[in-house]
């Protein structure tokens, strides 16, 4: 069955991603976790279900929360970019696979000649500013266009985080923070932010971050800068991202 960009075998427990030929070979959960899927897709499929496994010929086990959003997470980043909506994770409900990508359509262009409310200006100025600190920080207005890493990181409370990483060129050092970040990210009980644009800057020590937060009515917009002396060590821990309230 065709997920996206990724084709499904069911009968060989194998999900390949048809636009780079990687493939997944499942496990008993991974598999159990992605036919419900397929089997109710396009329905919100509880996650009652979802956690009860039963594998062929053996009585069935339990998922606990965090192993049920990791397979769930992994699902996620396996299909390529421009179908992780594909999969939406609903706290405390379930999980739904849709048929077709969803898209959310903007206010502003659905009312073209009406006044833009005190909210939406606002948010354009949040997203300017945070262009403008990147610009700052970066010095290389050119990057702006494709980050080295972009993933989307679902955190333990069901709080999805796009994360974007700048490497400078060095997509080695680009890979290793997204990972550290992206791993402690997803033990957070509660994520204050939407996305979270990480630099890193070899040539003059620091990292920075902009984070952006779009749920409220009064969009918030904050930046990190931390000074590196290795790029090559990752630093990031969970008591770091609750002392600088990442996370909660």
């Amino acid at each position: 069955m065709q997920i996206g960009c990724c084709w499904f075998d069911n009968a060989q427990r194998l999900l390949t991603d048809q636009s780079t030929a990687t493939q997944w070979h499942l496990n008993d959960n991974e598999y159990w976790v992605l036919n419900q899927l397929v089997q109710h897709r396009g329905q919100v499929v509880p996650l009652s279900l979802l956690a009860t496994v039963v594998a062929s010929g053996d009585c069935a086990h339990q998922l606990s929360h965090a192993e049920l959003l990791g397979i769930i997470n992994k699902i996620i980043n396996h299909l390529c970019h421009r179908h992780i909506n594909l999969i939406e994770y609903i706290p405390e409900q379930g999980v739904i696979l849709y048929t077709t990508v969803t898209t959310k359509r903007s206010k502003i262009l659905e009312m073209p000649n009406r006044l833009l409310s005190l909210g939406q200006y606002l948010f354009i100025i949040a997203i300017l500013l945070s262009i403008l600190l990147f610009v700052y920080a970066n010095l290389n207005p050119p990057q702006l266009a494709q980050a080295d890493v972009l993933r989307q990181v679902l955190t333990s409370d069901g709080h999805i985080v796009q994360l974007f990483v700048f490497g400078e060129d060095n997509q080695q050092n680009a890979l290793l923070h997204a990972d550290c970040l992206s791993t402690q990210l997803r033990l957070c009980h509660h994520a204050r932010w939407d996305s979270i644009t990480m630099t890193l800057s070899a040539n003059q020590g620091y990292m920075s971050f902009i984070l952006t937060d779009s749920s409220e009515a009064i969009p918030l917009v904050n930046s990190i800068k931390v000074s590196i002396d290795n790029m090559s060590t990752p630093f990031i821990t969970q008591e770091w991202l609750q002392k600088v309230h990442i996370c909660g």
